[in-house]
Formats: C-alpha cells, structure tokens, sequence
C-alpha cells in the first residue's frame, strides 16, 4: 500500500516521494556489450579519483530508506555480482523488510552456491537477466563475450527451480529486431515471467561518460519497422495463450517516433519523441526513484549528471535526493528538457502511464490501454 501512497503524494499534491532506491554497485563488467560505455571500457577511461561504494554506504543507504519508508531496491552496474558483498546488501535490506531486484548479464549465476540461491529464495529476490538473442553467435557478439547465452540460460534454470522470479531485459537493435518473437518464446519455455523491451539509448547510459562511437547507427532503422510490428503482433498473440507478459502493448505506440526523430536529422532541440505519445508529460523518474551511481553520487536521474552525493551525511538522503532532482523538476514543468531526454526509454512506460493518471483530460486518447496493459502486467509478474 505504501508505494501507492507515495505514488499518489507525488501525483496530485506535488510531494516528491520515492517508491525505490536504483544503484549502480560496480563499473566492473565481465562482458563488452556493443551498446555499453561500461562494457567498451569508456567508463575504466575516466581519471576520478572517487572511492567506489563500499559496504558501509550501502548500509546508510538501506538504513536512510527504512527511515523513509522506501521498500524496492534496485541493485545494477557494471555486473552487479562482481560487486562481492552484494549478498551482505540483500540480507541487511532484508532486515527491514525492503525487497530487493537485480539486473545482471546472468553469466555468474551457475556459480552461486547453494546458499547463496536459498539467500536469494529467502529474500524475495527479483532477478532480471539481459539477454538480446537466444542464437549463441549473435549473442555472443553483441555481449562482446564467449557463452553470454549458454550460462544466463542454466542460470534461469536454477532460479526457476527455485521459484525465484525471473524478467528478461532485452535491447532492440539493428543485429537483432527479427528475433524478437523467439526471445519471448524461449523466455516462456523457460519459465521467466516477463520479457520488457527497449531501443538502445543512443546518447549515453553513464553520464559522467560520452557515449559509444556511432552509438545511434545500432538502433533499428525507419524501414525496420514493419518487421518488428510484426514481430510484435506475433508476441501479443502468443501471451494470450501462455503465461508471459511483455511491455510490446506501450511500447509498439512510442517506439516508431523514437526511431523516426533519431534518424529525421533534425535540428530543433525539442524534438523529443513522448511529445507524440502524451499531450502532456510528467517524468515520474524525477519523483518516484533516488538513482545513484557507483561513487556514490545521488542523479536526478541514471541519464544526469549529479550535483550532491552520499558522501555529504549532514543531510539525510531524501533530503540530498531532493536537492539534486528539484532543478530538473522545475525545467520539465516548464517545458524545458535535458538533452538527454531524447533517449530516455528505461522506464518510458512508466513515464506514460504516470503522464496519463496525472493528466487525464489532456491524455485520455491513451486512458484505457495504458491503464489496463500496465494493470494486466503487473498482476502477471507476481511481484
């Protein structure tokens, strides 16, 4: 119930409540994905002299969000399982009742040890592994690793076994748009929950870095498009007869723009693609979610740079949170976005589902779908 509430507060009476805390653990990965600075070694090039997160951090963290009431945790990276005390993070935030999710390439997964599973059991632990192919050579190239997709599969296998939830994250690109369908069908098979897609974020994924040279020429391309309705046809028709879901109901409505303002080869600033989508736009990253990243540092969002950080505990981290996000507030409202708006797609559905509940009259064109398909997937997760 609290999530609703806090959901609500920041809605309709303008009080910023977060529902999760999303941290970056590590800038370490164990594969070399095209799309990724992480992965391209972009972000092992910048000279900062940050002292990476440790334990303790983490500890105030969890401890700053049972003060506030925040219950979801989100643990990334880099490969959040090279993070070595990622289990201690779990247990603790266990302690106070904050559930918590991962989302990792699933390559470590076979080697957890059997208590380390039974830990993940205990906790409710989430897992979302990344998986763009179930052809073994494609996704060994787009990993940029050997078995990027033989372990994350024995790995699901275990967690399955478990009854562990399990989401596939996957990113659209130009190497695997005609696979989309066989994604969702080997997800099935497997037993995983749910599969969401999105495009490639063709500006950057860490802020503090520029992004992967010709980062844009990844994404699918205007004249692919009909190839991927149809492969979202084929998705919506195979969730109605088995128990999966994916996000292809929003995402088929916004991902045309997106890909046809990346390659129009316009220079109006505010060509942002959710202009097509929402007569009216509130970004609930802004009020729902505290991003940090590996050093520490409290962004407004995972696409902007921070100006405050954890290490400054005079203050506490709602507090901290709110002075790093209020500026960014303040600029959307009046219609005046960060560039990197362009390629915010991570949490896009959320983004117009909050749009529509906040401003209904301006938004009601998208009222009952958006509603109804984002209610339909979260009672299919589980969660």
């Amino acid at each position: 119930m609290k999530p609703f509430i806090n959901l609500f507060k920041s809605l309709y009476l303008n009080m910023p409540s977060p529902i999760s805390v999303s941290i970056n653990l590590t800038n370490k990965c164990n594969q070399h994905c095209i799309y990724c600075e992480v992965g391209q070694g972009l972000v092992g090039l910048v000279k900062n002299k940050k002292p990476l997160l440790s334990l303790d951090d983490l500890k105030w963290i969890i401890d700053e969000m049972n003060r506030s009431g925040i219950r979801t945790l989100s643990l990334g990276g880099g490969e959040p399982l090279l993070f070595n005390e990622i289990f201690d993070v779990i247990q603790y935030a266990h302690e106070f009742d904050i559930r918590s999710s991962i989302l990792t390439n699933g390559m470590l997964l076979p080697h957890l040890s059997q208590d380390k599973i039974e830990l993940l059991e205990e906790c409710g632990t989430i897992i979302s592994v990344s998986i763009d192919s179930f052809l073994p050579d494609k996704e060994d190239y787009i990993r940029g690793a050997k078995n990027a997709l033989s372990l994350p599969i024995e790995g699901i296998g275990i967690l399955v076994k478990h009854q562990i939830p399990v989401n596939i994250m996957t990113v659209i690109s130009v190497h695997n748009y005609q696979d989309l369908f066989n994604i969702v069908m080997n997800a099935n098979h497997l037993g995983v929950n749910s599969v969401d897609f999105q495009p490639v974020i063709f500006i950057f994924n860490f802020p503090e870095v520029g992004p992967v040279s010709n980062k844009e020429s990844l994404n699918v391309r205007p004249e692919h498009l009909p190839e991927i309705e149809d492969q979202f046809q084929r998705i919506k028709d195979f969730e109605r007869n088995n128990n999966i879901y994916t996000n292809v109901d929003t995402l088929k409505k916004w991902l045309p723009f997106y890909i046809q303002i990346l390659y129009s080869n316009s220079s109006h600033t505010d060509d942002f693609f959710f202009k097509k989508i929402v007569n009216r736009f509130w970004c609930a990253a802004l009020y729902s979610t505290i991003a940090i990243n590996y050093y520490g540092d409290i962004l407004p969002c995972n696409m902007l740079k921070s100006t405050k950080s954890i290490r400054n505990r005079e203050s506490s981290l709602l507090e901290l949170w709110n002075n790093s996000t209020q500026p960014v507030r303040s600029a959307i409202k009046d219609g005046k976005y960060p560039i990197a708006c362009k390629s915010c797609v991570c949490g896009f559905d959320f983004n117009v589902l909050c749009s529509t509940l906040k401003y209904p009259s301006n938004n009601f064109h998208l009222l009952s779908t958006v509603v109804m398909s984002n209610v339909k997937r979260q009672i299919g997760r589980k969660l």
